[in-house]
């Protein structure tokens, strides 16, 4: 009746054409306005652009033959369209990404004499340069590995102590010449102990060298009762001083002089108790004190001498 009512007025079909196009303008322009709240001018613009090359009914067939169906615009069907696209080697641009800038790091890939045309593409990371200290450290390590035969890590690991230092001078008939001493203790902390002197006149530094060469090259092993003691006592003269020390109980600590307690850190003793009386001479007292322990003989052969067993001695001979 619709129709037959146009009819009668004289109306022709197009003005039907005419209303439904207006309403379809109507949709997309509606459709256009959402659009334009999630995607750019220039992204609207590829929409329309794809949307005027792709046939509909393409689209549907597509649609109904499910995920597993290829588009025919690429030339071959086992190939996508981006293979065979020219601009597809070009660089993608993003809007965080530098001028003249892939979107990829390169990866970097190691020469070899398959491929001699490939370049490196990374840096080899150089040995990190130490500062002047550290430099001198390892050559002073390497020349006394060098004259000793130690291994450099046990040198390296070998506990360091300065316990004189001191600047003296000779009197002759051209004026005073000054000089330089230094004393060092090394020890592993585990029953090996060294003393050293250093003299020089170019300078403090010269000095505490030779020292530690000196100390390294006098290194002995003492002897200790449990790994943490001396045994019995000792009653030492070194000129002026007189050193009377004695053993203690485990986790008694060390109860000395400040100066044989930077020795006893470095030979490993850990409990000893005593004093030194008369002269307290720095010099004198390690000297002294290095002498005793070099000197103390070993708990089997004090029983060996005497003709005793260890479990004898260590009961009647030792008191801690």
């Amino acid at each position: 009746m619709f129709r037959t009512s146009f009819t009668r007025l004289g109306l022709e079909r197009a003005p039907i054409r005419l209303f439904s196009s207006s309403v379809t303008s109507l949709q997309k322009a509606k459709s256009n306005e959402y659009l334009t709240k999630f995607y750019t001018p220039e992204m609207l613009q590829s929409l329309k652009i794809t949307e005027s090359l792709v046939d509909p009914q393409t689209y549907i067939e597509m649609k109904k033959a499910g995920k597993g169906e290829r588009s025919k615009v690429a030339p071959e069907a086992s190939k996508t369209y981006t293979e065979t696209d020219p601009k597809f080697d070009e660089p993608i641009m993003y809007p965080n990404q530098g001028v003249g800038m892939t979107p990829y790091a390169n990866i970097p890939r190691e020469a070899n004499p398959d491929t001699s045309d490939l370049k490196l593409r990374f840096q080899v990371d150089e040995k990190k340069k130490l500062s002047p200290q550290q430099n001198f450290r390892a050559a002073r390590i390497e020349k006394v590995a060098l004259l000793t035969g130690y291994n450099k890590d046990y040198i390296r690991r070998l506990h360091v102590v300065n316990v004189l230092i001191k600047r003296v001078s000779l009197q002759t008939l051209k004026g005073k010449i000054p000089n330089f001493y230094a004393m060092t203790i090394v020890g592993d902390k585990n029953g090996m102990v060294g003393m050293g002197e250093g003299k020089s006149r170019q300078g403090v530094k010269t000095a505490l060298e030779k020292g530690f060469f000196n100390a390294v090259k006098n290194l002995q092993p003492i002897a200790r009762y449990e790994d943490r003691t001396i045994i019995g006592e000792i009653d030492y003269k070194y000129h002026a001083v007189r050193l009377s020390l004695k053993s203690a109980p485990a986790g008694f600590g060390l109860r000395v002089n400040p100066v044989l307690f930077e020795v006893c850190e470095a030979a490993g003793i850990k409990d000893l108790r005593g004093k030194i009386t008369r002269s307290r001479n720095r010099m004198n007292t390690v000297k002294g004190f290095f002498e005793a322990l070099t000197k103390e003989r070993p708990i089997e052969e004090l029983a060996a001498g005497r003709g005793k067993k260890i479990v004898d001695l260590r009961k009647v001979y030792y008191s801690a």
